[in-house]
Formats: structure tokens, sequence, C-alpha cells
């Protein structure tokens, strides 16, 4: 999912938080060069960041020192005082970075739920396809009791920014869930920790669930694609929407709830299924997701994704993936 960030001499709301960031960077590392003494390093750093704010002042701010083009969104988000663009990296400096990226794809990796989880009569299977090397997208079980959440998510941005904003979500759910709020509570809390510790354009689209051994389940979403419930063999959307978390502090979260029978399922998935593209620019869209999901009975699910990510990868065919790809298939049997 991306989000708009306007670089260079045009004013935006993502130049103004990046500035604030600077200006704090620079008031610590001027404090603590204070009390410690001007070391060396403290002095290139502090030589960093003056150097960055100046260019703020002359319009630079996000040009390549180089080659004068566009240093990357992302990897400024990830370090303001970049100042060189992908191109422009020399060996060292690319295999410093290829080490980086390395180390957020294990960690990222670490962070992935099992696959084929089983609690009480509910199986739960998912699929995470990252379209590089590191993903936006959050998916997550927790069990807690006799109930467990189930997550899934898509941030603003793409690579380093949107992977750690993905890890910041993971420690916000699994901080939340063992307090025993409703859920509704509990997703007011989380928008509110991502308001408090994410730049201004930064936000996430998000279903979240809570289902117990009876087989009832509650929804909440914010602003993400509409899951697709199947129960009884018919197949539907469950539409009550709010507004993605991190937009707005004090944004409300409406509950809905249903109650699944054996063989029933719902499914999650985040948009880099409904807008994969085949070779004419076509969208799969969710009517390609309601075909593969085919038939009065799901099966595992497990099954049930295999089929959908089958169709997804026939309908695309050669042509290439731009976005990160998620499913979430929650099955009572």
């Amino acid at each position: 999912m991306d989000s708009v960030q306007m670089i260079g001499s045009t004013p935006s709301v993502f130049d103004s938080a990046v500035q604030e960031e600077l200006l704090g960077r620079l008031q610590t590392l001027r404090h603590v060069s204070l009390e410690n003494g001007r070391t060396s390093d403290f002095a290139r750093f502090l030589g960093e960041v003056d150097a960055a704010l100046k260019r703020f002042e002359d319009g630079t701010y996000g040009e390549c020192s180089d080659c004068h083009d566009a240093v990357e969104p992302e990897r400024l988000m990830a370090d303001p005082l970049m100042r060189v663009c992908l191109g422009c990296l020399d060996d060292k400096q690319r295999a410093s970075l290829e080490d980086d990226l390395q180390l957020a794809f294990d960690i990222q990796q670490g962070l992935l739920p099992k696959t084929g989880i089983k609690c009480d009569k509910w199986h739960v299977h998912h699929a995470y396809e990252p379209a590089g090397i590191v993903s936006g997208d959050y998916v997550d079980i927790i069990e807690n009791g006799d109930e467990f959440y189930f997550v899934l998510g898509d941030v603003s941005g793409k690579g380093m920014a949107a992977s750690l904003l993905m890890s910041n979500l993971h420690a916000a759910f699994h901080s939340l869930v063992p307090m025993g709020l409703s859920l509704g509570e509990l997703m007011k809390r989380a928008n509110r920790l991502l308001c408090e510790s994410s730049l201004a354009n930064q936000y996430a689209t998000l279903v979240c669930g809570r289902a117990n051994r009876d087989g009832e389940i509650e929804l909440a979403n914010a602003g993400h694609p509409t899951p697709i419930l199947v129960k009884s063999g018919v197949k539907g959307e469950l539409s009550e929407q709010a507004l993605p978390l991190g937009m707005f502090c004090e944004a409300e979260f409406p509950v809905t709830g249903t109650k699944l029978a054996g063989g029933d399922s719902i499914v999650l998935f985040s948009d880099g299924v409904t807008e994969t593209v085949d070779g004419n620019g076509r969208e799969f869209g969710t009517a390609g997701l309601f075909a593969a999901i085919n038939g009065g009975t799901t099966g595992t699910p497990d099954a049930l994704i295999a089929r959908c990510l089958e169709h997804v990868a026939h309908f695309r065919g050669p042509s290439d993936r731009h976005d990160d790809l998620t499913m979430l298939a929650v099955t009572y049997l």
C-alpha cells in the first residue's frame, strides 16, 4: 500500500515530521556532547544533522548528492540523514545495505505466526509473500486463554519503513491482547499507540478478529479490504468499516459479530491479492476471490488459500507482482 510523499522543495507533512525529528536529534546530540565532551563521532553526527537541516532551507533535501535524482522516500523515512540514492551507492555501501536488508528479513520472518495453527475447533492458515525482501503486510495469530485473535493488516509505504511499522503493530497487539480488553477498546488503544509513535503520513488498514471455542467471532475493520465470510456454503462480505489505524488518535472502531458452524470460514486478504493485474491491466478483484472460493464447502483453510493463490497466479500469468500478498483463512471444523 503506497502513501503519497513529496520530497525536496515542496512542503509536506512528511517534510515537517522529518524536520522535527532532525531538530530533536540535534538537541539530543548537543546535550550529550556537552555532558561527555565533543568526540569526533559527536562532531560528525552534529555536522550531518546540521547539513540535513540546511538542505531543507535551500530546497535540496531528499535530492541525491551525486546524481541529483530523488532519494527513495522509504529510505529517508528510515534514515532522515540519507544523502545518496540506491543507484549511486558504492560497493561497500551496497554490501552494508544488503546485510541490513537480510537482517530485517530474518527479523520479520521471526515475527510471523506458524502455519497450520489449530486452536480447539478452529484451524487457521496463512500465506505471506512479500513483493521485495521485506513486507509492509502484517499477519498474526495470538492465543489468549479460551480465545484467540487473528489480525491481517497493510501499512502505508513500502520497503524498510513499512516493515518497521509492521513490527510496531506486532508489538502493540501482543502487548494489548493479554489485557482482556473489549475488541473495540483494543483497536482504540492500538490506534492511539500508532498515532503517537509514527509520522503523520503513516497509517495502516487492518482487520482484527476474536474467536471463541463456540464458533463465535467478533470483527473490527479499520479501512481494510472487506473479509469474505463463507457460511453454510453462501459467500458474502462483512462490510462494516472504520478509518485506518493511525489517522486520528481518538477514532472509534465498530465491532460486528457472527457465529460459524462446522465447515464455515472467514477469509482475510491484503489488497495485493485483489489488485493483482494481468497483462492487459485488468484487476483480479473481489470477484476473482469469490470465483476461487468455489462450491459450497471450503475444506481445510490451507486448501482454501492454496486454491485462491492458484487462481491469482493463473490470472496474473507472466506479469510481475508489484505488491505484497497476504491471505489468512480461519475455519471452524
